[in-house]
């Protein structure tokens, strides 16, 4: 079993995804760029789960590394050509990327070469520091548009689960990630191996993993709508990810901070909006 890492979420530009994000009362991190192309600004939070905007600095640099397989750029870029913004990938913790790979590889799923990359990021005093990471990706490919990966730190971890991490709106991490298919029975296979979760529940409009104290949930388009209260994405004949939910401690002061939300059974729903192209749902310890 692979906990949740972080989510990879495509933005037209860093500055409006920090404006939406500041908004909705995040604590948002100094923007960083990759070696690759791209850049990001990250979203930390207590449970060592994190947000990751990112967009294209340099479209170039990115359509090269596309030409040379890098996963991430295009899973990026094939999201992106369906919705400008959304929730392109999922990332899982592992402390070993090449094992993953191999047993991705081995059950079919594996896509590409061990991807590995060293970044910088501003510390809280303003000084540059370096981090690394190690990515496997598996990816099924009935779902062209989606990809789930393990992310193993190397060096300084990113995310300490200390800095940025409080929020004006009293969030405390990720709890649950929700994708859409039509058929969510022909994931299953892919989602075991991609989480390492063995044991999935399953009902005709719902595959669960349990990934610790977080879920991933891949649902119809109508276990969607009766769950967040809000229209599904259009799957095609694949998944995509389609809607993230953030434990907080007490949702109505969180309302404040989303006044564009609505309340859905004990969930505060925040539609997409520019900056954050995917559905957000608040929820508040049962």
């Amino acid at each position: 079993m692979r906990p949740i890492d972080h989510l990879v979420l495509p933005v037209a530009a860093l500055a409006s995804a920090r404006e939406r994000l500041s908004k909705l009362g995040f604590q948002v991190s100094p923007d960083a760029r990759h070696p690759f192309g791209t850049g990001n600004a990250r979203v930390f939070f207590k449970n060592r789960t994190y947000l990751e905007p990112i967009a294209t600095l340099d479209q170039a640099v990115v359509d090269k590394g596309i030409a040379e397989g890098l996963v991430f750029l295009d899973r990026i870029e094939k999201a992106s050509a369906r919705a400008p913004e959304g929730f392109a990938m999922l990332a899982l913790k592992g402390d070993d990327a090449e094992e993953a790979l191999d047993a991705y590889r081995q059950k079919g799923f594996g896509v590409g070469d061990l991807f590995s990359f060293v970044g910088k990021a501003r510390n809280d005093a303003g000084e540059e520091t370096e981090y690394g990471v190690r990515l496997a990706f598996a990816a099924d490919p009935k779902a062209p548009e989606a990809a789930i990966f393990v992310c193993q730190p190397v060096g300084m971890s990113v995310n300490t689960g200390t800095h940025y991490c409080d929020h004006p709106n009293g969030a405390e991490g990720v709890v649950a990630v929700a994708a859409v298919a039509k058929n969510p029975a022909d994931f299953h296979v892919f989602l075991s191996a991609a989480t390492g979760q063995r044991e999935l529940r399953a009902t005709s409009f719902l595959v669960e993993a349990d990934l610790g104290s977080k879920k991933l949930l891949l649902m119809t388009p109508a276990g969607f709508e009766n769950r967040y209260g809000v229209a599904a994405p259009d799957p095609g004949d694949g998944f995509v990810f389609a809607a993230f939910e953030v434990l907080v401690d007490n949702v109505e002061k969180t309302r404040q901070f989303a006044p564009d939300g609505m309340r859905h059974a004990e969930r505060l729903v925040v539609p997409p909006a520019p900056g954050l192209g995917t559905v957000l749902a608040f929820v508040e310890h049962q």
